[in-house]
């Protein structure tokens, strides 16, 4: 019988060796560091905190969209679109001249994308985009226009663009 008791130890011994070899093996990969997955990514990228549904595209670039309908309502917009058509950053519109019988209205909100000032691709070209629109409200003699500056995160790429404020 001493046998036995031994057998069971001896066999006890290499099952927990094994799975020690195993689960060391397994403990042995460190999580990714900063430089693999940046802090950014880990908060707001693909399975990050703040954009879980978010898709980090597999071309690099990024494309400064504008659009608006013309409409006193939605008179210009911009956006920025990485080449999943993905939201990145909104640019911010400065107004540069504009009637001083209205008052223009800058807000977040939705819009079709009519061109691009500039970026990697006009894909996203026709498809509806986030940033900001441009609206006026008020009176303005005919042909009268406003002009913006819209300046693109993150480089701080700006171009000017002069609208024309539609008759009632």
């Amino acid at each position: 019988m001493p046998a036995n008791p031994l057998r069971a130890a001896l066999s006890a011994l290499a099952v927990s060796g094994t799975l020690a070899l195993t689960a060391g093996a397994a403990l042995a990969q460190s999580p990714p560091t900063l430089q693999q997955y940046p802090l950014s990514d880990r908060v707001f990228g693909p399975g990050g905190a703040v954009f879980p549904d978010y898709v980090t595209p597999t071309e690099y670039g990024t494309s400064f969209l504008i659009g608006g309908n013309g409409s006193r309502s939605a008179l210009f917009a911009a956006g920025t679109a990485d080449m999943n058509c993905q939201q990145t950053q909104v640019p911010s519109i400065r107004v540069l001249s504009a009637p001083a019988t209205g008052k223009v209205v800058i807000g977040y909100g939705s819009f079709r994308a009519t061109g691009i000032d500039g970026g990697a691709s006009t894909l996203c070209v026709g498809r509806v985009a986030k940033g900001l629109v441009v609206s006026f409200k008020g009176k303005a003699a005919p042909g009268e226009r406003i002009v913006l500056r819209v300046t693109y995160p993150p480089r701080g790429a700006w171009y000017d663009h002069t609208v024309a404020i539609p008759a009632r």
